[in-house]
């Protein structure tokens, strides 16, 4: 079973793998080689009292300076190895050491000596964790399908609040997995696991904890930023082997560009996704950014053919429901062709400076919240609710009627597809969830705001730990990992990112300009028609293939009458018809495409 799970995750790993079974512990390891390339970081590693075993995927990038630090005079410590500076961390500081890295990880150190296991995530989610609790076992892998092949015995049902959170936030945020025996730890969280089986679970940092003075003026703030964003890209260049930059015609990768510019760090290889139809395409932008820094951009186009082509791998390689991912999936499929193992990403850029609609229009919704909540009746909302899918948006909006957290609500119409009183409507009749029940479920997934000064604070908090954490973060390792690449994300390291989190909204909000202070803070000015475009999301052309090339697609795979498990289908039927009538947005239809493609690849 080891070997089948081994196996299951070589694509994480293509450059080595080991395998380590003593005691009561069978772990196995399967690696990418970009730190330290030689046999000494090859894992399982076992410290030198034999005491200590560690498992780990991601990277430590101030692994030199933890070593110059704290080992300065250990002369036997592996110094190349961000591996064996991590396990020495751990010796020396416990769970403590999670204080003291900067990177992005999922580890697990067994002690042989108390029979005991801890494990950690890293702050943003960006490496994932998944783990399984059974009466003879514990387990726990980078992917659930590992999970499955080790422990195939294990009742690997679909966890039917999974999939009411899936429905309406578009994906399954951590704790909870797609399949009720698996959990997911989420980010910035650690377990541990005693002897006899005993779990204690904590949480080691949050987005604002730290506290910064208020800088003087604006130009303090710029120069606090800059810092910092210069600060955080050289240390994600950290790397034996090349990096290449994915490079859209947006602001967030071409400031990472301007940023490597400045410290004389050569970016050889940008790689840009491309679409037949214009209104898709982004590649004139990108090209005029890599032409300003002379940098070489390679452009991969995708078209409704390819995309339709490669659906069945995409599902295949999904370790859990997502409605996003495309990008991550094709622009990683043609890195690899590069030949590239490293890429830097703007991920995390919009959470941070302010680049989604949620910082300028949950105030609003929240206005409208308080209105509705005195002048409409109770009833109401559900009356308008039952006419769906007809009138959608009417119940979309009605939705902030409903009792609560205001802030949360507002958000949750902003950005979930579908309220879930109407996704908890549409589930199968076997499937019973109290309307209450399902309200506090979804809440319970969105973090508190309660500490932040002001609607930038609270909508950065929200992108940050359910859009980001539970979609965009694990769709990227997810699909980059499928294609044995990493990607880095220089804008999610936790002193920048909590440094601009903790400025007040007027150094970050300047005359109704998009991502202000990134643009001032770059050392190198980017092209006009980047630094002044208004907001464009990265976007595959799904609306028109969706109606067009994928309408007989998806009348095979949602109608089947197999998916009455899941659905009611006399709903999901109308739900199609109103989309073709386009009384429907096509994000909502395709929910249902995608859940059930990845779950006729999973479960064929």
């Amino acid at each position: 079973m080891l070997d089948a799970a081994l196996g299951a995750l070589r694509h994480r790993g293509l450059d080595d793998a080991g395998k380590l079974i003593i005691g009561k512990f069978a772990c196995a390891h399967a690696r990418l080689s970009i730190i330290d390339l030689t046999d000494a970081a090859r894992q399982p590693i076992v410290d030198a009292t034999g005491r200590f075993v560690l498992l780990f995927n991601g990277e430590i990038y101030n692994y030199r300076g933890l070593a110059d630090s704290h080992f300065a005079e250990d002369t036997h410590l592996n110094r190349a190895s961000d591996t064996a500076v991590l396990l020495a961390m751990y010796e020396r500081f416990g769970r403590d050491c999670l204080d003291y890295l900067s990177g992005m990880f999922a580890f697990a150190v067994i002690d042989l000596q108390t029979e005991s296991v801890f494990l950690a995530r890293d702050r943003f989610g960006e490496k994932p964790l998944y783990w399984v609790a059974t009466s003879k076992c514990i387990a726990f892998a980078s992917e659930i399908s590992a999970l499955k092949r080790l422990l195939p015995d294990c009742d690997w049902a679909i966890d039917s609040t999974a999939l009411l959170l899936y429905q309406t936030v578009g994906s399954v945020p951590a704790p909870y997995s797609i399949y009720r025996a698996a959990r997911a730890l989420r980010p910035a969280h650690w377990i541990e696991i005693n002897g006899s089986g005993g779990i204690k679970e904590g949480t080691y940092w949050s987005v604002g904890e730290l506290s910064f003075p208020v800088p003087r003026d604006r130009d303090e703030a710029i120069e606090g930023c800059r810092h910092r964003l210069l600060n955080a890209v050289r240390s994600r260049m950290v790397s034996d082997v090349p990096v290449g930059l994915f490079l859209s015609g947006g602001l967030d990768s071409g400031s990472i560009l301007s940023l490597m510019s400045s410290l004389r760090i050569p970016c050889s290889d940008a790689l840009c996704i491309d679409f037949v139809d214009s209104r898709f395409s982004e590649y004139h932008l990108a090209a005029q950014t890599a032409s300003a820094f002379g940098t070489r951009l390679h452009r991969s186009v995708v078209t409704s053919e390819a995309f339709e082509a490669h659906l069945d791998r995409f599902f295949r390689v999904t370790d859990q429901p997502t409605t996003d991912g495309f990008n991550t999936y094709f622009v990683a499929l043609h890195a690899r062709a590069l030949g590239i193992k490293v890429w830097l990403s703007g991920v995390g850029g919009d959470e941070l400076f302010g680049g989604y609609p949620s910082f300028r229009r949950v105030d609003r919704l929240v206005a409208l919240s308080q209105a509705l909540q005195l002048a409409m009746p109770g009833f109401l909302p559900k009356l308008v609710a039952r006419w769906f899918p007809q009138r959608y948006r009417w119940a979309r909006v009605l939705y902030l009627n409903r009792p609560g957290d205001q802030r949360k609500r507002a958000y949750q119409c902003l950005r979930n597809p579908i309220p879930i009183a109407i996704a908890r409507q549409m589930l199968s009749q076997k499937i019973r969830i109290d309307d209450q029940v399902a309200l506090a479920l979804l809440d319970g997934v969105y973090p508190e705001t309660g500490r932040c000064i002001d609607r930038f604070q609270r909508a950065s908090v929200m992108e940050t730990g359910v859009y980001m954490a539970s979609q965009l973060l694990r769709d990227i390792d997810n699909f980059s990992m499928a294609h044995s690449i990493e990607v880095r994300a220089p804008f999610l390291d936790h002193d920048l990112f909590s440094y601009v989190f903790a400025l007040p909204q007027r150094f970050k909000n300047v005359g109704g300009r998009s991502k202000p202070l990134l643009i001032d803070s770059l050392p190198h000015e980017l092209p006009a028609a980047i630094s002044s475009a208004p907001k464009r999301g990265f976007a595959f052309p799904l609306e028109l293939w969706l109606k067009k090339d994928l309408r007989a697609s998806f009348e095979e795979y949602v109608l089947d009458e197999r998916n009455s498990e899941f659905w009611d289908l006399g709903a999901v039927r109308d739900l199609w018809r109103a989309h073709l009538a386009g009384k429907v947005h096509w994000a909502i239809p395709w929910q249902f495409y995608a859940f059930a493609r990845w779950h006729r690849a999973q479960h064929a």
